[in-house]
């Protein structure tokens, strides 16, 4: 069995309602997940299919490039020496010196479909090839964009009413109005349900043990990644001297970033993400870690479709230290582009699926509707910037700032 062809479609499915991330200014899609989907086929005719997210705010249209770029490199190798072929796209391409995320991001579709393909080959779900079966759904939490405090604990009894028990939202802002963020939600959902909140990396470290102090009464579950993902050390001093659990993320982005986490006893929690570095094989190695260290992780999202979200399920079923609940915006999605359209939550859980490969497939309606979408109402539209007060600005480290 051998690689035949290697194909990319841009689609675009609209969402409930934009999100604006705390530090990034700008998003892409004017209120659509765009993402690329790509379909590795095989000389014997079966079809490995993948996601990969439009890298940042560049046009969808450089990702597909990017996975073009490595077509040659792919076409005529076995997808079960699927390692190896890895390590032969990160040699040639330089990533296995450079490090390049974005080229990790654009390569991530690439990487679940040789996976769907493994999982096809053995007719078994991704979670049993890869040994375990550790649960067959898994949890997700709520997550609330910042708002005056009373708007946020209006939408943090609506998650909880519909069956979320952990609340996440973005701090890093100014501390008192953080604090009073935090104080709102609280009061508004009771002692029983978590809150989780992410500071981006926005803070000093003497900052960052004053303002846990100041959030501490209202029981964070954790604080993610309170300072800079390059400064271990100090992570490691401020997760020893507040008493509020910190989850890394920024800092556990990659194998080598886990485990230098690890080493320095940086942090409670991994937050992993399968798009970066090492693809699905670096975070089942980090996973790994982690549970030999004893900690539990967590997945990151920057939003996908039913491909890469069936793909981190599949992760999710297979071991046993993801037991905290994950991050995903599926759930703003108005449609999908698999079989059966959206995957549909029970409370905050979806189903981990159990047909073979990553366990879903495409329907080749919805993919062609939704590719028609993107050329329709998407592309060329560029970069959509959020709005931001015109007396403030994002400094380097994603803190808002008065203007000079």
């Amino acid at each position: 069995m051998k690689i035949a062809d290697v194909t990319t479609t841009i689609v675009a499915v609209p969402q409930v309602r934009s999100y604006k991330s705390s530090w990034r200014r700008t998003f892409h899609g004017r209120g659509a997940q765009c993402s690329v989907l790509v379909e590795v086929k095989t000389d014997d005719g079966l079809i490995g299919i993948g996601e990969s997210p439009v890298v940042y705010a560049a046009q969808p249209e450089v990702t597909c490039a990017l996975v073009d770029g490595v077509r040659d490199l792919v076409i005529g190798a076995d997808p079960l020496d699927h390692d190896l072929l890895r390590k032969s796209i990160y040699a040639e391409t330089g990533m296995a010196h450079l490090g390049t995320q974005g080229m990790a991001w654009a390569l991530s579709g690439l990487d679940t479909a040789l996976w769907d393909l493994v999982g096809k080959v053995f007719g078994q779900p991704l979670h049993k090839v890869w040994g375990s079966a550790w649960r067959t759904r898994s949890p997700f939490y709520a997550d609330i964009p910042p708002a005056e405090p009373k708007a946020m604990a209006d939408e943090a009894r609506e998650w909880v009413a519909r069956g979320f028990q952990t609340i996440y939202f973005k701090v890093g802002f100014d501390p008192q109005l953080d604090v009073a963020r935090f104080a709102a939600v609280r009061e508004a959902v009771g002692a029983d349900v978590k809150i989780r909140v992410d500071a981006n990396q926005a803070w000093s470290p003497g900052a960052a043990r004053r303002i846990i102090q100041m959030m501490a009464e209202y029981q964070p579950e954790y604080i993610e990644q309170p300072v800079l993902a390059s400064n271990i050390v100090e992570m490691a001093a401020v997760r020893q001297a507040v008493s509020v659990p910190i989850l890394a993320h920024e800092a556990s982005l990659s194998v080598e970033g886990s485990l230098a986490v690890l080493m320095h006893h940086a942090a409670d929690a991994l937050q992993l993400d399968p798009r970066f570095d090492c693809g699905f094989q670096g975070a089942r190695i980090a996973a790994q870690m982690a549970e030999v260290a004893g900690l539990p992780v967590v997945t990151h999202t920057f939003g996908e479709l039913g491909v890469a979200t069936a793909a981190v399920l599949q992760l999710h079923a297979a071991y046993p230290n993801f037991i905290l609940d994950n991050q995903t915006y599926y759930w703003n999605l108005q449609d999908d582009v698999i079989e059966g359209g959206l995957m549909h939550f029970d409370g905050r859980y979806l189903a981990v699926p159990q047909a073979p490969g990553i366990g879903v497939s495409l329907d080749p309606e919805r993919v062609k509707h939704y590719a028609g979408y993107y050329e329709r109402e998407v592309k060329g539209a560029g970069t959509l910037a959020t709005s931001l007060p015109t007396d403030t600005y994002y400094d380097n480290r994603y803190l808002l700032r008065p203007r000079a």
